[in-house]
């Protein structure tokens, strides 16, 4: 993780290569609990729950289509999947392509 120049500490960008080289995602601190907007590290929230990742059929084709590192890729997802189930009660994880997750988060 890094704090960016010139930004207070709860801003962090965090390393998630794979999907394209030097991707990372975005941390806010809010409150009492972290967002974490993971980009495009994963593309369905599936692929975060407990147990077996859950890719989503249609939208795994253009994930894996676009990836440039697919062991990295797979690497940083399981750190997600990791995260989130170590510190979910802290941290909030989502993605820029999960419609789903867009849903929940986008405007009212």
């Amino acid at each position: 993780m890094r704090q960016p120049d010139g930004l207070p500490p709860e801003f962090l960008l965090v390393p998630l290569g794979g999907h394209t080289a030097g991707h990372a995602a975005v941390a806010v601190r809010d409150g009492g609990r972290w967002l974490l907007h993971a980009g495009d590290a994963y593309f369905y929230h599936g692929e975060l729950r407990a147990g077996e990742p859950e890719p989503h059929p249609m939208l795994d084709i253009v994930q894996t289509g676009s990836q440039v590192d697919a062991e990295l890729r797979l690497r940083n997802r399981d750190r997600l999947r990791a995260l989130v189930r170590d510190h979910a009660g802290e941290v909030e994880v989502f993605s820029a392509h999960d419609p789903w997750e867009f849903e929940r988060y986008g405007p009212a």
